[in-house]
């Protein structure tokens, strides 16, 4: 509001009217004029003239301070909206711009520029359109007319390298004779919402790891297939070997890989046409429009191929295929795929002990490459369970052919767990902190995950009681004596024999001599007092090879 010295100052000239009247009328030289009276009254009523005069001026005055003060929130409102607001009249220019987001739209000032080239600055064709619909608009004096071409006119543009929403509203002057002569844009960036609407829609029909597409794709996509333009039509159902075992004892950041790679051979072997999809887990559906059997059966074995010649990461890559193949319409392909998923079963049961022994040979690779087990020392411990379980034989304690392959088994994997322990940790030459040396004891849990993996139980268990003792403060159990198992009691003494007289990089070796009398010292307390015995007595035979 106008303060007091504002207003007097406005009306300077009317108060030193009233102050000279009032001077005179106070004046005793004018007291016997006989006008005096009037000009008193005269006086009087141009002081209230005067006074509501002001009182009026300074309403009008608070009333324009509010009305600016509201446009000036209304503009804070619309700059802040996140939302363009302009008009423009029959000559298509724009006459005003109504928010600081118009700006940032378009990325200039747009001050009767044409509305159209705005828009649809890089389409000509739209452009022209736009503006035929737009002349129709403001031509015509039927708002039905004018609200049915509005409707023609479109709602996203491009600008910038940006998506605008645009909705469109007729403004009306409210003079008859130019009903609705302004139109007013309102326009909203929606270019993040479309960016997150399309990882959303493409995260729901793809896998997030491999990118390849996923189940709900594939059903989505059935429908479509299921006609004579597709025909023939081949599906593959191809399940990984070895997912579970890499997870289990390389951690699933290497099964992650082997997904991957896996994903890119399918993706190397198929034709664009086709559609490769992840079905969950380490099971995988190729679907091959118009590929007949033999060209399905090619592109088989191009996977396998291919499969066979990528790197170990960290083992080899290996699946199992199962295909089907229809040439005629009314075939089901939900049948179909069931048809090829049973073929695959059946070959993957067929391969079993020769992908079976590609596993456990990628696993002994990766041994000797991420821990420090070497082949000569497997080499050793494997001649020295043969020779051991020869002396048994001779003290008529004879095993199996079964435990004499178990232990085999075991002096090739009984360290597989370490593969999982972080290298730092394995090649320490201090001692291991107590969190490392939690982490280094999970050794045994991790191999015996391992041996399950590949259906091997008995060699599991060995694995996980590996570093339990006789006395039982072993770990991780605590087994003691003989629930330990026997094949575990044997190797562990085989075992530690050859550590301590070839060393490790961490360790120095010692003399054959020191050897044997750390493992006596260690008889009844870590290993089994009797197959002490037996190892000591025949030690010559078992080990002479070993130093070869």
């Amino acid at each position: 509001m106008v303060g007091n010295n504002s207003s007097n100052d406005l009306f300077h000239k009317e108060t030193s009217i009233i102050k000279n009247s009032m001077d005179i009328v106070n004046d005793e030289k004018y007291r016997d004029n006989e006008l005096l009276t009037e000009y008193k009254n005269l006086t009087k009523h141009y002081k209230t003239l005067l006074k509501l005069t002001q009182k009026a001026f300074k309403i009008s005055d608070a009333q324009s301070k509010n009305i600016k003060m509201r446009e000036s929130d209304k503009k804070n409102l619309l700059d802040n909206s996140s939302q363009g607001f302009l008009t423009f009249a029959s000559d298509l220019r724009v006459d005003r711009e109504y928010s600081m987001e118009c700006y940032r739209i378009f990325s200039r000032a747009i001050g009767n520029i044409k509305i159209l080239e705005l828009l649809f600055p890089d389409n000509e064709e739209q452009s022209r359109q736009c503006e035929d619909v737009l002349k129709t608009i403001f031509a015509s004096k039927d708002i039905g007319i004018q609200l049915s071409f509005l409707a023609k006119l479109p709602s996203l543009v491009q600008v910038n390298d940006k998506h605008i929403d645009v909705k469109y509203k007729i403004i009306s002057t409210g003079e008859p004779e130019e009903v609705n002569n302004t139109i007013m844009l309102i326009l909203s960036d929606i270019t993040e919402k479309r960016k997150a609407e399309e990882q959303v829609m493409y995260l729901s029909y793809h896998d997030k790891l491999t990118s390849l597409y996923n189940r709900a794709y594939v059903e989505s996509m059935l429908p479509q297939l299921q006609s004579e333009a597709s025909l023939p039509i081949s599906i593959i159902m191809a399940d990984m070997n070895g997912l579970k075992l890499t997870n289990d004892v390389f951690g699933h950041d290497c099964g992650d890989k082997l997904l991957i790679n896996v994903s890119k051979v399918f993706l190397s072997c198929c034709r664009q046409s086709d559609i490769v999809a992840r079905w969950g887990g380490d099971e995988f559906f190729l679907i091959l429009p118009g590929a007949s059997s033999t060209v399905c059966a090619k592109i088989c074995q191009r996977i396998k191929d291919l499969c066979s010649r990528v790197d170990s990461d960290p083992i080899d890559l290996s699946v199992a295929l199962g295909a089907a193949t229809s040439e005629t319409p009314n075939t089901n392909l939900t049948s179909l795929m069931t048809v090829a998923e049973n073929a695959m079963y059946s070959n993957k049961l067929k391969e079993s002990k020769k992908n079976r022994g590609k596993i456990i040979f990628s696993v002994e690779k990766s041994l000797h490459q991420y821990c420090f087990e070497d082949i000569g020392h497997i080499d050793r411990i494997k001649r020295a369970v043969t020779r051991f379980s020869e002396v048994l034989q001779a003290q008529q304690s004879r095993l199996d052919t079964n435990a004499i392959e178990d232990m085999i088994l075991l002096a090739r994997f009984h360290d597989v767990g370490k593969a999982a322990i972080p290298h730092a940790i394995l090649s320490k030459p201090g001692p291991l902190t107590q969190d490392e040396w939690q982490i280094m004891r999970s050794y045994t849990e991790i191999g015996y995950r391992m041996a399950q993996s590949i259906d091997e139980p008995v060699l599991a268990q060995a694995i996980l009681a590996f570093r339990e003792h006789w006395d039982g403060q072993g770990y991780p159990y605590g087994l003691k004596g003989e629930k330990i198992p026997l094949i575990t009691r044997i190797v562990s003494i085989l075992d530690a024999y050859d550590v301590m007289t070839h060393g490790r990089p961490y360790k120095h070796k010692m003399s054959k001599d020191e050897a044997a009398k750390e493992i006596k010292r260690c008889s009844a307390s870590q290993f089994d007092p009797n197959l002490v015995i037996l190892f000591l007595d025949n030690l010559d035979y078992l080990v002479h090879t070993s130093d070869a």
